[in-house]
């Protein structure tokens, strides 16, 4: 499986989530995660990424949220991209529903540098209104991939 500089491939998008709730979602995604072995335990990593949004919002406005959970159950830092078929509820920070969602697994051990790498190339390209509406349009997987890649 060859990886992206974003922690991104293509088996961790999915262009038609099917989820009704923010917990659906996440539990959904944490299943495509196990299935691809980046994953150990989807129920463990759906509970601890459900813990750390308990804490605070990850809906970041513009109809995107980025959950995230720090786990035991991951082999490989890594990150899945959805867009779901209906808007979520999601407490953004903007008060937008969420289409949108960038999942990312890092480990316990060395979680802290993984995830701000990931988070600072993610940040820096959601801050760009024109990226979010060409992602918002995107409706292939290389697409998505190319709009990702550095």
């Amino acid at each position: 499986m060859e990886k992206q500089n974003n922690f991104l491939t293509k088996d961790n998008i999915v262009l038609n989530l099917d989820a009704k709730s923010r917990e659906d979602a996440i539990a959904q995604l944490s299943e495509v995660l196990y299935k691809n072995g980046i994953i150990t335990d989807a129920d463990k990593f759906t509970r601890d990424v459900l813990k750390r949004e308990s804490m605070t919002t990850t809906g970041i406005g513009k109809h995107i949220a980025i959950p995230h959970g720090k786990s035991t159950a991951i082999k490989v830092p890594s990150m899945v991209f959805a867009k779901n078929k209906t808007p979520l509820k999601w407490n953004s920070l903007d008060g937008s529903k969420v289409t949108m969602i960038f999942l990312m697994a890092v480990s316990t051990n060395n979680g802290d540098k993984e995830h701000l790498k990931m988070l600072a190339h993610l940040s820096g390209k959601l801050m760009d209104d024109s990226f979010v509406s060409k992602l918002n349009k995107a409706n292939k997987t290389k697409d998505i991939l190319n709009l990702l890649e550095d």
